[in-house]
């Protein structure tokens, strides 16, 4: 996901975890805290509550408000009037665990040895970026939520939310998600961490490390968007005329990418990055659906898709799903439609079109407010409908 990260310091408030806070493959963490922002008002009965996961690289701040007027990366689909209707319901946006905008991550400081955690961070998952999000959701006073969402990352992490806490959203969104990372997103991610985790791990200098982040950040652009988007933006324009020698000067789809990645680099900790790239490869919907162990939390040593979805608790799904996008590809999508809507998930499955690929629900508010409009609406109001096949689809 490319959102770009926020400009200046988060004004997200900081919402404490159960400390120590146990993550899922033994380590812990003490004195935890994730970063939180709301929008709009909880209702006396608090039922309107949507919980939204972000990708890799945003932050909690996913859109404009009083305390802080600068754009959020969702800004056109948050707010009176929009998709997610603030005079409707209340949003909770939550920055995930391991990152670097306010929750806690590999940039903070160890409170038991004072320094920064750096590479000491120990191995996170997605289920405990789920997990620490429904802490916060738990200290703001919310029972059941009336839908989770989740983008890319986040709608890995929304299958997360509900097979590890059942019956606590009424609704389920994902957006560009998968089940698991397929073999070429894990090897985009793998090559992206090569490249920034083999110099952290030597301790080399910080230019150095900056210039791996923005190779790294250049694969996953690449990676999210169209090469229709590419080709119609800037086919092979250069920065000046080309009169048949040499020009020295770079392609416009050069500047881009540089200037794109000149400005994660001076926004994203790398060794983030890597942690949450990390998690990302490494989970799996269907390691779900085995009865809790002693920590509380659930495994499965093989993984099984069906189980894992017949266990969820949920009135209603949507998947959307785009066509053009290479990092999650499509076909991914329709198979989280399919295995939900056998499981008995009432589940709807949107197929969409844009040449921003991945990246469409960040710039295509026209194609995504009515799908996530109607879905919410028909959520809020209760209404009786017959369910959606999982193979069907709306074409945009």
């Amino acid at each position: 996901m490319s959102a770009t990260p926020p400009e200046s310091a988060s004004t997200a408030r900081r919402i404490a975890l159960p400390s120590p806070f146990r993550l899922t493959t033994g380590g812990e963490l003490v004195g935890a805290e994730v970063a939180v922002e709301t929008y709009g008002e909880l209702s006396a009965a608090r039922d309107n509550a949507i919980l939204i996961f972000t990708g890799l690289s945003a932050s909690a701040h996913a859109a404009a408000h009083a305390a802080d007027p600068s754009p959020g990366w969702w800004d056109s689909m948050i707010g009176p009037g929009r998709a997610l209707d603030t005079d409707r319901y209340f949003v909770v946006a939550v920055n995930s665990l391991g990152s670097c905008f306010g929750s806690t991550g590999p940039a903070s400081l160890d409170p038991r040895s004072n320094q920064r955690y750096g590479g000491n961070f120990p191995e996170m998952r997605v289920e405990d970026i789920a997990r620490a999000s429904q802490a916060a959701v738990d200290s703001l006073g919310i029972e059941t939520l009336l839908a989770a969402i989740g983008c890319s990352l986040g709608g890995m992490t929304v299958l997360a939310h509900a097979a590890l806490f059942p019956g606590r959203a009424r609704g389920l969104v994902s957006i560009s998600g998968a089940m698991a990372a397929n073999a070429a997103a894990i090897a985009t991610r793998s090559l992206q961490r090569e490249m920034v985790g083999s110099l952290l791990k030597a301790g080399a200098d910080r230019p150095l490390v900056e210039q791996a982040m923005r190779w790294a950040r250049k694969v996953g652009i690449l990676s999210y968007v169209g090469t229709d988007l590419l080709e119609q933006r800037f086919g092979r324009a250069q920065t000046e005329p080309y009169a048949g020698r040499g020009s020295g000067t770079d392609f416009e789809v050069e500047s881009w990418l540089e200037h794109l990645a000149q400005k994660f680099v001076k926004q994203f900790d790398p060794w983030s990055y890597w942690t949450i790239s990390r998690a990302m490869d490494l989970f799996d919907f269907g390691a779900f659906g085995a009865a809790p162990s002693a920590d509380g939390l659930q495994h499965r040593a093989d993984s099984d898709t069906a189980a894992a979805a017949r266990t969820l608790d949920v009135e209603r799904a949507l998947v959307i799903g785009v066509r053009e996008d290479l990092l999650f590809p499509v076909e991914q999508q329709r198979e989280m439609g399919q295995v939900l809507g056998e499981a008995g998930v009432e589940c709807e499955y949107v197929e969409l079109s844009s040449p921003y690929g991945h990246d469409a629900f960040l710039t295509e508010s026209a194609l995504f407010t009515p799908v996530l409009a109607e879905y919410l609406g028909n959520l809020t109001n209760r209404s009786v409908q017959r369910p959606v096949s999982a193979s069907s689809s709306i074409n945009a």
